[in-house]
Order: structure tokens, then sequence, then C-alpha cells
């Protein structure tokens, strides 16, 4: 009997959300007002801030204890004719709101921040921020990835590594998840994988 290889055996990721939003399995937020529009479409889930100076949120709160040795994956687009202004994740958070973490990209596709906040940016505890990160995110989509491992949180954008930082600098209120906009910001989420393995198949940009 041959001995089984359990290295070249694929590795099955423990999804939490596994969402290419192809329809609301997840009951992510919908609504038509004057402040946001949100739908599922073809396009995936489409955003869209109208405030002219609130940042608004989707989000919603998976089924599981904690976040730790989580990792988040999302693939996202800014609209043609999106305002400026950041689109992102925000993760962390309870119910409340209160406190929240967030990893954005700049909606001209080059930037990237990182910050530790107050629902409404008073006061910020911690912050980074990287001005010549390259997104390309009117050319296609980018791809944001947050993976907490051994307490430190780590950043990428298309792959590559941008920031590492412990926990201790940010919000662990909760296990909330979801979007981030800026007013005048229309995106379109394409995808969002949260798993606690890492998957052996590479998450594509294309």
């Amino acid at each position: 009997m041959e001995n089984l290889n359990l290295s070249n055996m694929p590795v099955i990721p423990d999804y939490i959300i596994n969402d290419d939003f192809t329809d609301n399995r997840y009951s992510w937020e919908i609504v038509s007002s004057t402040k946001e529009n949100a739908i599922i479409s073809s396009n995936g889930y489409e955003i869209e801030n109208k405030d002219k100076d609130r940042w608004h949120h989707f989000s919603l709160f998976p089924d599981i204890d904690s976040l730790k040795g989580i990792v988040i994956k999302c693939k996202l687009e800014v609209d043609v004719n999106s305002g400026l202004g950041q689109v992102g994740l925000i993760w962390g958070f309870d119910k409340s709101m209160a406190r929240l973490n967030k990893f954005c990209l700049s909606a001209e596709g080059k930037g990237c921040s990182i910050a530790h906040f107050e629902k409404n940016h008073r006061p910020t505890f911690h912050r980074f921020y990287d001005p010549f990160i390259d997104s390309g995110l009117f050319y296609r989509s980018a791809v944001l990835e947050i993976r907490e491992k051994n307490g430190y949180w780590f950043f990428r954008v298309n792959k590559q590594l941008v920031y590492i930082a412990h926990q201790i600098h940010f919000a662990h209120k909760g296990v909330g998840l979801g979007f981030y906009l800026d007013p005048g910001v229309i995106a379109r989420v394409k995808k969002l994988r949260v798993y606690r393995r890492p998957i052996n198949k590479a998450f594509s940009s294309n």
C-alpha cells in the first residue's frame, strides 16, 4: 500500500463567507435612497455613497466567535463616474460601530490607508498611509487582503505586502465586517472571501 502524501493534498479552506455576488445569500443591504444605493447585479455588489459629507458602510456580522486567524480577501473596482475619496474594507466592530478598523484604497487609483478610528473619525487611534501604492482601480480590479496571524495583522494590495502591525493597534470589539465608501464614491465588489485556512489555489486578480 502506498503512503499517502498529505503535502500534495489540496487545502480546503474553512469558508465563513464565499461570495461572488451572484445572489444575496448573505443578506447584504439592498437600498435605494437619496443618501446611498446598493444592489446586486451581473456586475457584483454595486454600492454608492451619495452623501456629501459622511462616509457610508455596508456591513454584516458573520456567525463566528472571533477574527483570530482570519483571512479576508476582497476584489473590487471603482466606477469611472466615481468621485474622489476612499473605498475598501472595515472590520473588527460590534453593532454599536463606535470603533472600527479600515483598509482602503484611493478611488483615484493611487494610495492606501489603514486606520483604527471612531465612527466620526474623531479621534483616530492608529493610522498608516502610503501615497505611492498603485492599485489601478480605474483600469482593473484590485484585491485587498487582510490576514491575522499570531497576533499581527498583515495587509496586502494585489498580493503586495504594504503593512504589518500588532493587533493592539486595532479595534477588536466584534466580528463585524463590510465595505467603506467616502462621499461620492461608486464601487463594485466582485468577490469576497473570508476563511481560516489558506487557499491552495491562487486568488486571481483577473
